[in-house]
């Protein structure tokens, strides 16, 4: 349901986005809510049209840390993905490269689908075939929903998350913030601070929070509390 919560002020210095890799460029941010707990973390914009976005599975065991997920690619940007069960099962679809490695479905979860360069994101079941796109993941809440912030519960914890919008995917990482004030830092306008999300899905957080960047002008680790059943991971293009 979209509430009459609008994106308002985040109390911020705007993003600043500078290229990293071919298709990814990356911003630092801190925000101070009036009424909540400053935050910071990182942002990570990735054109489809140039790099690539894969959701990759753990390996042989169901879970490991984004580090070991991202170890195979000599440069990339990854981060946590799906909730997951307590048998370290993930929760929800989950597609990588169109084959379904998550089936159970939440109709109404939110979901990230890439079809080609084309990224969104909608309810699950606005999913009829997962097989007919090349990437999904299913994470909740719905944060923002075409530009408007949801009604939220409140809850403070670290956060990852994804805005979608055409071609552009936005990689997210904070500290312990509150629900709706990460929500309204997602969707406010870049001028005022924000990172001007139209859509964006919260992913699984706290201990799962985690980021890995191995690039030639940016390396970063921020290891999480356990392991992950899968990872978004961005890949640069060649130069």
């Amino acid at each position: 349901m979209v509430s009459g919560i609008g994106a308002c002020s985040v109390w911020a210095d705007p993003p600043r986005f500078l290229a990293v890799a071919q298709g990814i460029a990356h911003a630092i941010f801190e925000v101070r809510p009036p009424d909540g707990e400053l935050f910071s973390g990182h942002a990570f914009k990735i054109d489809l049209g140039v790099a690539e976005l894969r959701l990759v599975p753990a390996g042989p065991s169901s879970k490991q840390t984004v580090e070991q997920i991202a170890a195979p690619f000599p440069a990339a940007v990854a981060v946590n993905a799906s909730f997951f069960d307590n048998e370290g099962r993930a929760m929800g679809l989950a597609v990588h490269e169109g084959r379904l490695i998550a089936s159970g479905k939440r109709q109404s979860w939110g979901a990230l689908v890439v079809s080609g360069t084309n990224a969104r994101i909608v309810l699950g079941s606005d999913i009829p075939d997962p097989r007919a796109h090349r990437l999904i993941v299913q994470g909740i809440p719905r944060l923002v929903v075409e530009g408007r912030v949801q009604r939220l519960k409140p809850q403070l914890a670290e956060r990852t998350a994804v805005c979608a919008e055409g071609s552009m995917v936005t990689l997210v990482v904070a500290t312990k913030a509150e629900t709706t004030a990460f929500a309204r830092f997602l969707a406010g306008p870049p001028e005022t601070g924000g990172l001007g999300c139209v859509d964006a899905l919260n992913l699984d957080g706290g201990p799962s929070t985690q980021l890995v960047a191995k690039l030639s002008a940016l390396t970063l680790s921020l290891p999480g509390g356990w392991g992950v059943p899968n990872a978004l991971v961005a890949i640069p293009a060649k130069k």
